[in-house]
């Protein structure tokens, strides 16, 4: 599988744990971390995009229990990961370490400013700025950085073509499933779920009444989703999820 492909799709796509495959709980735990951070992804987005094209900035609602619970989510991570063995454990784990430290680091240092960004109707521009006076958006930025990094030593130490498919399809769906205004499914999905940018069909160790529902997902990708045709979608990703979580 392209490697590649994983690792871009986490940057794109800002997602409970499933129990069974090591690689699918593994791939949903850094899903939930994902979209954890995610207020504080789109603050740090949102205030470049302002200060480079002057857009409004857009201050996430859970921004400041941000810190809280993606710091909780790495430390179920870093426990589930003391549980299991292999090259992608040991490569992740110093990584996994560090980003903790730095994330709590980050918390101590700006939890007030970030309280203080939340709690009010209209961003106040003038404690953005102190809030980038203090470095709090070059250290978002480094964050996300060693998220990214935490992520891709994982996949990366995985040896074997189906653990790093299911990896990445739990991973995935779990993150599509965690979108609450869903509007269409990403190309990038069809690579993922076939296991291969070049793939024409799922892998050959998946079963066929998967392989079924991996391709009637794939044919709603790009396409705009109503009322029923979420519903469908919901439906495929979950049983396609729940198979790679060991439920099926």
């Amino acid at each position: 599988m392209s490697k590649l492909v994983v690792c871009v799709l986490a940057t794109m796509m800002m997602a409970n744990v499933v129990f069974g495959d090591e690689p699918a709980e593994v791939g949903s735990a850094f899903a939930d971390v994902y979209e954890a951070f995610a207020p504080l992804a789109v603050l740090h987005r949102s205030y470049a995009d302002y200060l480079f094209y002057g857009s409004d900035v857009v201050i996430p609602d859970t921004l400041a229990s941000a810190c809280e619970e993606t710091g909780y989510l790495l430390a179920t991570l870093h426990l589930n990961l003391l549980t299991q063995t292999g090259a992608a454990v040991v490569a992740t784990m110093p990584w996994l370490t560090r980003l903790r430290a730095n994330l709590a680091i980050f918390c101590d240092s700006h939890s007030k400013i970030l309280t203080s960004i939340t709690g009010v109707e209209s961003p106040d521009m003038d404690v953005l700025k102190e809030a980038s006076d203090l470095g709090l958006f070059a250290e978002i930025y480094r964050l996300q950085g060693g998220l990214q990094s935490t992520f891709e030593a994982y996949l990366e130490g995985l040896s074997d073509e189906e653990s790093t498919w299911t990896f990445a399809v739990a991973f995935s769906l779990r993150t599509l499933l965690g979108q609450l205004a869903l509007e269409r499914v990403e190309p990038e999905l069809r690579a993922i779920l076939y296991g291969a940018e070049e793939a024409t069909s799922p892998p050959a160790f998946v079963p066929e009444s998967i392989a079924d529902a991996i391709k009637h997902l794939i044919a709603f990708v790009d396409v705009h989703l109503d009322a029923t045709n979420l519903e469908q979608v919901r439906f495929l990703a979950q049983t396609i999820y729940g198979y790679v979580g060991g439920e099926i």
